[in-house]
């Protein structure tokens, strides 16, 4: 309904113009002569009559063409295809013709860098910022995520835990839901790498160095215990993240993650030797602040992947 009389304001328009421009443009007939015209006067009043014909008719379509270009412009408008600065330079309007005026352009932002927030189109992602207290821990090993935001799995990426030294290394690792991870054996005797997570538990049977290194997909977020069933004291802790919304806490505690859609967010700090803490905080345009306070977690001896106390093999 709205554009339909959009659509007749622009038709009513071009009558009206047509109208200033006809009767601008046009001269009165002249009064009839008393006396029979000549031949001669005929056909000057003739070529007159033609040459204001011709005229009128350039007038018309000019004013048609333009009336044409407005109307095509206004359905773009209306269909979200174009923006008021696509208005043609031919889009003229003839003198006298009464036509609207152009749409307002649409806000630009701020420059980057600017400091000023547009309030019209309001950033829909902002900063966190945290400070992480440790009593009697260390910050080597400590990460902060957004456990409320997921991506797509990521695809095509690689991350490798060696064995080596009957040892894995890196013992601790922070990868992106949908990363393949490759456990080369680096050692001359055989290890068997197995998880009994149960949100995503594997065993990748025994092999060692020569053999082809075996890996697994890990598509659940989550913490996953890494252990090998032939040494005890080989383990490795792997925390899958559900979005690239992750990073390391600094030496100081302190940590940023930019980029957290707004709203409200839920944040873990993890940390092997600890237990994890988690908030959840409203991030607002002028982003977020929080704080956590980390309690060390115990060391517990854990089983085999049968679920039995290891044997007598020598770690």
């Amino acid at each position: 309904m709205t554009i339909d009389l959009k659509l007749d304001k622009v038709v009513l328009r071009s009558i009206l113009a047509l109208g200033i421009l006809v009767s601008r443009n046009g001269r009165a007939a002249p009064a009839a002569r008393p006396t029979r015209p000549s031949a001669q006067d005929t056909a000057a009043e003739v070529a007159r009559l033609q040459a204001e014909v011709r005229d009128q008719r350039q007038l018309i379509m000019q004013l048609v063409r333009v009336e044409q270009e407005h109307y095509d412009l206004l359905l773009k408008l209306i269909q979200g295809r174009a923006s008021p600065s696509d208005v043609p330079a031919s889009a003229t309007v003839p003198p006298g013709a009464g036509l609207a005026p152009a749409a307002e352009p649409a806000p630009t932002a701020p420059a980057p860098g600017s400091g000023a927030v547009d309030v019209k189109h309001p950033p829909r992602t902002s900063v966190l910022r945290g400070k992480v207290a440790f009593p009697g821990g260390s910050f080597k090993d400590v990460y902060v995520y957004i456990e409320n935001v997921k991506s797509p799995p990521a695809r095509g990426h690689t991350f490798e835990i060696a064995q080596r030294d009957k040892q894995f290394v890196p013992q601790v690792a922070v990868v992106q839901r949908g990363t393949k991870v490759v456990f080369p054996n680096y050692d001359s005797v055989f290890h068997n790498v197995f998880s009994p997570t149960a949100r995503h538990p594997f065993d990748l049977g025994s092999y060692r160095a020569g053999d082809a290194p075996k890996s697994v997909e890990l598509t659940s977020p989550g913490v996953v215990d890494v252990f090998c069933n032939m040494h005890s004291r080989m383990h490795a802790s792997v925390l899958v993240v559900p979005s690239p919304l992750y990073g390391r806490v600094a030496p100081d505690g302190s940590f940023e993650l930019q980029g957290v859609p707004l709203g409200a967010r839920k944040i873990v700090v993890w940390s092997p030797g600890s237990k994890p803490a988690e908030q959840t905080i409203d991030v607002g345009p002028g982003g977020a602040d929080v704080s956590f306070t980390l309690e060390a977690a115990p060391d517990l001896p854990h089983n085999n992947k049968l679920g039995q106390p290891y044997g007598s093999y020598k770690d």
